[in-house]
């Protein structure tokens, strides 16, 4: 059973990131335009100009953040936000959602229609200054995290309950031309669905279920390994932290279980999952 490690409640948390400089769990609220962030002397609260759904690190000084208009720089000190780069910031239906760094120094970040509407989300790749589409027709894209021994990326559309695997070049980490991504795990039979992911030291897929009340880990070839019981229902996105990364996070959401009883968790809080498992910090996202 996990255990709680933050107690502020979260409408939608999301992104849970580990900064191995400041030693600091930063995750996102949404659409409170809240990032939110703990470690063993602080805690910090930063209230944004748009909504984050999306982060990552750049620096000791500062993390990207992503947002309904793009990808921006921002100072953890003086709070000062810097674009990056625009992601479909002119198309007003359609905001940003899941999004991940990958170990080649570039970040996914994930976009879809605000009412979910089918097949208007996508995920496009930042790298070396410039943006690439590179997966569309999805509705809600989700669960983006990294394999780099495997030279492999994941990704859910938690509308349709299914994850994916693409194969990435390893000299560069952009998917191979002409390989299709290939069905990795079916939640369709279920209740469940598919939300934030994350990879561990041995590669395997750590997913959140959303109305699973558990996080899942698969194995890369798609065998279920085990689940831990989060004790909310909606966990959204694991992320690995804490002293030589052997920590497991999850954001938690409150959305749509405001009335339901408490289970042991308050709905929305930020959880410590398990501190036996070893994972892997994140990578840092390269700014041209």
């Amino acid at each position: 059973m996990s255990k709680l490690f933050d107690a502020r409640i979260n409408y939608v948390g999301e992104s849970p990131l580990w900064h191995p400089l400041t030693q600091t769990l930063y995750w996102v609220d949404f659409p409170n335009k809240l990032i939110r962030g703990k470690s063993a002397t602080q805690t910090v609260e930063y209230q944004l100009a748009e909504m984050a759904t999306a982060i990552g690190w750049i620096d000791e000084a500062h993390l990207l953040i992503a947002t309904e208009t793009g990808l921006y720089q921002f100072h953890l000190l003086t709070q000062k936000t810097v674009l990056i780069i625009n992601v479909e910031h002119t198309l007003t239906t359609n905001r940003s959602n899941d999004g991940r760094a990958d170990p080649w120094g570039g970040f996914w970040i994930g976009t879809m229609d605000n009412e979910a509407t089918l097949n208007k989300g996508s995920f496009y790749r930042y790298y070396q200054g410039e943006l690439t589409q590179y997966i569309s027709e999805l509705t809600i894209p989700n669960g983006m995290c990294f394999d780099k021994s495997r030279c492999r990326a994941y990704y859910a559309d938690s509308q349709s309950q299914k994850m994916f695997s693409l194969e990435l070049d390893p000299e560069n980490g952009a998917p191979l031309a002409g390989v299709k991504p290939t069905l990795f795990a079916d939640f369709s039979s279920t209740k469940f669905s598919p939300d934030g992911a994350v990879v561990d030291a041995s590669g395997n897929v750590w997913v959140a279920l959303w109305d699973g009340a558990c996080v899942v880990c698969i194995s890369p070839s798609g065998e279920e390994l085990s689940r831990i019981d989060v004790g909310t229902l909606r966990p959204t996105c694991p992320g690995f932290g804490g002293v030589n990364a052997h920590q497991l996070y999850t954001t938690t959401a409150q959305c749509g279980l405001e009335q339901e009883p408490v289970l042991p968790h308050e709905h929305g809080t930020t959880l410590l999952v398990s501190e036996q498992i070893k994972g892997v910090y994140e990578p840092a996202v390269i700014i041209a």
